[in-house]
């Protein structure tokens, strides 16, 4: 009888011990960008990007580190679809990609990320394809000039990022500046921001504004749901740009191509909510022009969701 009473306790404990430690610490989310969200019912410039993300953190350390493995694809068009040299006032170009990031979030709010992105630009990137697609089933028109396309190259780039809260408000308002750089052989450029935030969120070790909420137990979720709005501009100091510029050791022959303009200016408006497993965040983007051939600066939209698991 002994026996069986020590038994049953035992397996209690054990069952209640696993359960203390069953934590949300993977997510697959889905991004996509698009100015067609904007329902104008045209294309131009950045027309479309894709990103599906799998994250998952380590067991229990003193820092909470988030892994991520992201592929994704962006197109990027001129604004005319004809098939003149002249009306090209921004390269086309795709650009297909894998990448590696690892996020560190310590408790004292500080958010500090690395990533190296191994992709490529050019027709390998499946753009033109993917583009004439998707033009077909929401009766777009095609664009004519792909055959100017920036040639193929392969990237290989590396980035890091690293933002903390400046100054916060009962934890209804705070300001958050954030840093960039990347390096590498498609994107040389620097970027600095500031991300104002209003409503009811989490700190940024635990919050869908850094992608943050998967856990080990080292930072848990303190608040059921984060509902919040948030504004971020921010500007960006171009070195080089291989969607305009073609590859960087290897820029082959027959594209139309430009040179970046030094700055460009970028505001996102957005709004997030997250609750145990699920995350959205909606958002409208403007950038200026990224080159000097641009007619005009363009405005899109942006939808993130995600799930989180065991």
């Amino acid at each position: 009888m002994r026996f069986w009473l020590l038994l049953i306790l035992v397996s209690i404990s054990c069952l209640a011990h696993a359960q203390e430690k069953k934590f949300l610490r993977k997510e697959l989310s889905f991004t996509t960008d698009n100015d067609a969200f904007l329902l104008k019912k045209k294309d131009a410039y950045y027309t479309n990007g894709f990103f599906i993300q799998y994250r998952f953190t380590d067991t229990a350390t003193v820092k909470k580190k988030v892994h991520a493995l992201e592929i994704g694809q962006m197109i990027f068009t001129p604004l005319s679809k004809k098939e003149s040299i002249a009306d090209i006032d921004r390269p086309y170009c795709g650009y297909l990609f894998t990448r590696y990031s690892q996020t560190i979030a310590s408790s004292n709010d500080a958010v500090f990320q690395w990533h190296g992105t191994l992709g490529v630009i050019g027709s390998a990137s499946l753009a033109e394809k993917l583009q004439n697609e998707y033009h077909k089933l929401l009766g777009f028109l095609r664009f004519k000039g792909w055959e100017y396309q920036v040639r193929n190259a392969i990237g290989l780039d590396a980035g890091v990022s690293y933002a903390f809260t400046a100054a916060s408000y009962n934890d209804l308002f705070k300001i958050v500046p954030i840093v960039q750089a990347n390096v590498g052989t498609t994107f040389n450029n620097a970027k600095v921001g500031l991300l104002f935030s209003a409503g009811s969120f989490e700190k940024n070790n635990s919050s869908i504004l850094f992608n943050t909420r998967v856990n080990n137990g080292t930072s848990v979720p303190n608040k059921k749901t984060e509902i919040f709005l948030y504004a971020y501009p921010s500007i960006t100091y171009q070195a080089y740009n291989a969607t305009l510029q073609g590859g960087l050791l290897n820029k082959g022959t027959g594209a139309v191509l430009a040179d970046p303009k030094p700055f460009v200016l970028e505001q996102r408006y957005g709004i997030a909510y997250a609750e145990q497993r699920i995350s959205t965040k909606l958002e409208l983007v403007y950038q200026s022009k990224e080159t000097e051939k641009q007619t005009r600066s363009q405005v899109y939209g942006s939808i993130q969701i995600g799930y989180r698991m065991f």
